[in-house]
């Protein structure tokens, strides 16, 4: 009996909260006492669009990923259904802490979900909370929370997973201040000589004078 209850037990979402972004600090834990109904994964890539010259439609190439996210709605229930020694409102706070500026480390919380076999690493981005049902006091017997979920990886473990900064690919530069072309093209390709296909691919009036701010798309250096 107290081994089927364990089981039962550990397939409950489950949020551990950690102090760093390499997620060896240890903070707490948080379970849902409901499992959600559905969970919703969100993947995004950018592209970019070149338009050739002499050439009826644009070319797209690669530019940049960004972070999955996740969206996750949490029941509440204070009615008796399932025994809990805590009230809804403190089980809400307890998930709405992970949300919350921590002095020690000047940012919230990092979090790793477990849900059976899906695992996810990152911040929770978002909580609305709705409570549905109150007693005679005005206490919430029942609630959702909607909470959102951004991937964070740690910049070691992408760096050795990830070729950064290749000259064989397409890539956007923003450009920072004091920054000149001949400067750009001698980081990403190895010689300053490469301002040349920068300035043709975005069309520069004026390559020697870049505004920061600005984006610029770096072609392959084959091309």
């Amino acid at each position: 009996m107290t081994r089927a209850l364990d089981e039962i037990q550990l397939a409950k979402v489950t949020i551990e909260s950690y102090r760093d972004q390499k997620f060896t600090e240890p903070a707490g834990v948080w379970r849902a006492l409901f499992n959600p109904t559905e969970l919703k994964f969100s993947r995004k890539n950018n592209y970019t669009n070149e338009q050739p010259a002499g050439a009826s439609r644009p070319t797209t190439s690669y530019s940049s990923g960004e972070p999955d996210e996740i969206t996750i709605e949490f029941f509440f229930d204070g009615t008796g259904v399932v025994e809990s020694t805590e009230t809804v409102r403190q089980r809400v706070d307890g998930l709405l802490e992970l949300t919350k500026f921590q002095p020690e480390t000047h940012a919230p919380f990092y979090v790793h979900l477990f849900w059976g076999a899906f695992t996810f690493r990152g911040v929770v981005t978002s909580a609305d909370v709705t409570y549905t049902m109150f007693d005679r006091a005005g206490e919430p017997l029942r609630a959702r929370v909607a909470a959102s979920f951004q991937e964070v990886i740690e910049p070691e473990t992408l760096a050795r997973t990830e070729r950064r900064e290749s000259p064989d690919l397409y890539q956007t530069w923003l450009v920072r201040d004091g920054e000149t072309i001949d400067s750009i093209a001698a980081r990403i390709y190895g010689s300053a000589a490469y301002w040349r296909p920068i300035a043709e691919v975005n069309r520069l009036a004026n390559p020697r004078r870049l505004a920061p701010g600005s984006v610029l798309v770096l072609p392959p250096k084959a091309t």
